[in-house]
Formats: structure tokens, C-alpha cells, sequence
């Protein structure tokens, strides 16, 4: 939530966070102080916030640097599709709604 203005209060406001409890559809907001308390647990919810990006750009760089491989991955994989669809058919099977099946006769 964040520091919090209110028309009849002081001019740095208060400190109140939003906090999800356990059993509730909705957060809840939690009301810290506008002095040391509430900058205290200002500071706090921004290190958690920095470590949350931190931990987001860094997820996104691994995403990045597998992305080749990914792709070579979905290329070998339809190849290794096609090449056992063929040696299925030169074996005398043959694709049933989904499902390979022996031919008869």
C-alpha cells in the first residue's frame, strides 16, 4: 500500500502495508506508524521488493540464454517425430484417431 496522505493528518503520512492472511479473499492492510516504526517498515517492504526484481531479472536473463537451446530442442524434437511416424509406416502401422495401430491384413 505505502505511505498513506490523509486530509487532516501530517504531510509525510502513515505507513500501512497490504498483507494477504490465510483464509481471507482479500488483503488486509496493516497499519505501521508514520516515524520510525512506519519508515522502518517501509524500508523493509523495499528490500523485499528489490530482491523480488532481483530475482525476476535474473530469471529472465536464464530465460534468455536458453532460448537457442530451446529451439534446437523443438527442432530435434519434431525430427525425432517424423522419423519414428516413417518407421512406424514402413512397419505396417498406421495412425488412428491420434494412435498408432497395426494394419490389418
Amino acid at each position: 500500500m505505502g505511505w498513506d496522505r490523509k486530509r487532516r493528518g501530517p504531510a509525510s503520512g502513515y505507513f500501512y502495508e497490504s498483507v494477504r492472511v490465510p483464509g481471507n479473499a482479500y488483503p488486509v492492510k496493516v497499519y505501521h506508524g508514520r516515524r520510525t516504526a512506519g519508515k522502518l517498515a517501509a524500508a523493509a517492504v523495499e528490500l523485499r521488493e528489490q530482491a523480488r526484481q532481483r530475482d525476476r531479472d535474473a530469471l529472465k536473463a536464464d530465460r534468455e540464454s536458453t532460448r537457442g537451446l530451446d529451439a534446437l530442442a523443438a527442432e530435434l524434437r519434431e525430427w525425432a517425430a517424423a522419423l519414428s511416424a516413417a518407421w512406424l509406416v514402413l512397419a505396417g502401422y498406421h495412425m488412428h484417431h491420434g494412435c498408432w495401430r497395426k494394419a490389418r491384413g
